[in-house]
């Protein structure tokens, strides 16, 4: 992936307002939710969202913690894809407390049971101005269930 392209998917990365994700449920069958990420540690690598611990995306990345992302830019018909490996982490990811970050909207969910997901990424497409670009990221090496670090 050329420079410029990087910076524009990284650009996409931390400017979403919202992400499409992607699991598989445990009968096999995908998926979909709208999560507004946390507006912290946003990177080619990783993105966290914050969610409760009941819904069902939570409940599938016990089973299958391959997961993706998607994006779609109406001004300029711009998408972003990921594709990489969800899962639980402690809060001790962050430096500051993650709660102070919450957008509005997160803040008004107000889960009774909340959890914080790291989404790493392995792999990324973007298509900007009718063109399509690719870049793989180093796998990461676990494949097993989500797990709270």
């Amino acid at each position: 992936m050329q420079h410029t392209t990087r910076q524009a998917a990284l650009h996409m990365i931390q400017t979403a307002p919202v992400f499409t994700l992607a699991t598989v449920d445990a009968d096999g069958f995908p998926t979909m939710v709208a999560l507004s990420p946390l507006p912290i540690k946003r990177s080619l690598e990783e993105l966290y969202f914050y969610t409760s611990r009941q819904t069902s995306t939570t409940q599938n990345i016990q089973n299958w913690r391959q997961a993706s992302l998607f994006y779609y830019q109406l001004s300029d018909y711009a998408s972003i894809m990921l594709r990489g490996k969800l899962s639980l982490v402690g809060t001790n990811v962050f430096e500051q407390d993650w709660r102070a970050e919450l957008t509005d909207f997160q803040q008004q969910l107000n889960y009774k049971d909340p959890v914080i997901l790291r989404f790493q990424t392995s792999s990324i497409k973007i298509r900007q101005m009718m063109t399509i670009d690719h870049l793989e990221l180093v796998d990461q090496p676990t494949d097993g269930p989500a797990h709270l670090d």
